[in-house]
């Protein structure tokens, strides 16, 4: 029974993709619904939240403008932040309104992407990671002072371009 309900989300949500299981690009269980192609705008997807719906984010405090991509159509995808994504996702103020092309998997109930690849148009990797890197040193010597109780302030690298 399980599978079968399974297979019928499976199936809606290809639909809803404009897909079907022939077109999906590799249906993989263990990876999302669907390898597919992403393109848009890389956005810090709290502050784009703030000033779309009035959501209460503090990507000074907790998030650290935590990248994601907007589509031509408006939609905002997480990206998943992991050994692929985490350069990425920590790329704000150095990569912030730069297009960027994803393949990878998506997972349309919680709109996210887990990048198997990416092109950010400008940008290589080598400089993706070199940036990442020395932000997340300093991102680590302000959670190390952090006191308990505290909310986690970290300074952001090559200053912040959203002003709230």
């Amino acid at each position: 029974m399980r599978n079968k309900l399974l297979l019928l989300l499976a199936m809606c949500s290809l639909a809803m993709w404009g897909t079907t299981p022939a077109t999906a690009g590799g249906w993989d269980k263990a990876k999302g619904l669907s390898k597919t192609t992403i393109v848009g705008e890389l956005i810090c997807v709290g502050c784009t939240l703030k000033r779309m719906d009035g959501a209460n984010a503090q990507c000074g405090l907790y998030s650290q403008h935590a990248l994601g991509v907007k589509t031509s159509d408006g939609s905002l995808w997480n990206i998943i932040e992991n050994e692929k994504g985490h350069d990425i996702v920590r790329g704000h103020g150095f990569l912030d309104g730069k297009q960027i092309t994803i393949q990878g998997y998506i997972y349309p109930v919680a709109n996210m992407i887990e990048i198997e690849s990416s092109e950010v148009a400008g940008v290589s990797a080598g400089e993706i990671a070199k940036f990442s890197w020395e932000l997340d040193q300093v991102v680590a010597k302000a959670l190390m002072a952090r006191k308990v109780g505290e909310a986690p302030v970290v300074p952001h690298a090559g200053g912040d371009s959203h002003k709230h």
